[in-house]
């Protein structure tokens, strides 16, 4: 029953992926091939040759100017028609348990997207208050119970290789910062899937504070980036109406603010970004 693809990029976390990769041991006969597209400097390919691992894997060299999506593309080049494509972040840690249920999650093949919970401090007790469109369906007020969530982590799901085919088979480069769970939970729904959400299945993030693509958000003016990709996803995703009126709600509030609180960057950013988003799509 080795079918599953596994996808796991890295960046300057060793002994992160390392841990993972043990971890993987106690899913050993239902992998069919691990490939791990590496950005960090030096190369992790000989740290890794001692580990006791029960399967085997590849190393492929990553671009490091390049986003995790990007090597997330790369290592899809690899595939082989798996019936499984089961996508990592390299800083999860996954007990035995969680992939004995992800097996009987997806034994009845009523599930097209599976995405396990994350346990965090006092999760029984986090309550959410929505504010968005974007939250309600993304965040479930009680954590014990599954739900359909449009919102898919890039960096833990496991989806059935046709329905991401049908979406489309790649994730979008132009996501930085915010964004790509977005459109990539957008173009599943779009393309059929049954998305579950599954807190029975619980992986640890470890969240680390270096490595990845943290970095990233050095290089960035973040608050114009995560705008200007909101505007590009509802480009991509929306008709011109919704894009008009989400708009112009957000040159009223920045407005309010400039007007209430004295900030005059707020406005002209929603402006520049609105504007940037477009050229985004034409790109």
């Amino acid at each position: 029953m080795n079918n599953f693809f596994l996808v796991i990029p890295t960046r300057e976390r060793l002994e992160c992926l390392k841990n993972l990769l043990i971890d993987l041991n106690a899913f050993s006969s239902y992998i069919s091939q691990v490939v791990i597209v590496d950005q960090t400097e030096p190369c992790v390919e000989d740290a890794l040759k001692e580990l006791p691992l029960n399967y085997s894997y590849q190393v492929v060299k990553g671009d490091k100017t390049k986003s995790v999506n990007h090597s997330r593309n790369l290592a899809l080049e690899y595939y082989n028609n798996e019936e499984w494509l089961f996508f990592l972040d390299d800083d999860l840690r996954i007990p035995e348990l969680a992939f004995k249920k992800i097996i009987e999650h997806l034994t009845p093949n009523i599930i097209d997207v599976l995405i396990p919970g994350i346990q965090f401090e006092d999760m029984e007790l986090t309550k959410f208050k929505y504010n968005t469109i974007l939250d309600t369906i993304s965040k479930p007020c009680d954590f014990s119970k599954g739900r359909f969530r449009l919102q898919v982590c890039s960096g833990l799901n496991i989806v059935k290789s046709q329905t991401f085919k049908d979406a489309g088979f790649y994730f979008d480069e132009t996501y930085t910062i915010w964004g790509d769970d977005w459109d990539y939970g957008m173009r599943l729904l779009q393309a059929g899937a049954n998305i579950y959400f599954q807190p029975d299945i619980l992986v640890e993030h470890l969240q680390i504070d270096s490595g990845g693509q943290r970095t990233k958000k050095k290089e960035l003016d973040v608050a114009l980036e995560k705008d200007m990709l909101y505007y590009y996803f509802l480009r991509k995703h929306f008709d011109n109406a919704v894009l008009k009126k989400e708009y112009l709600f957000a040159k009223l509030l920045a407005m309010k603010r400039m007007v209430f609180k004295a900030d005059i960057r707020g406005l002209g950013r929603t402006i520049k970004a609105y504007k940037l988003s477009e050229k985004l799509l034409k790109q």
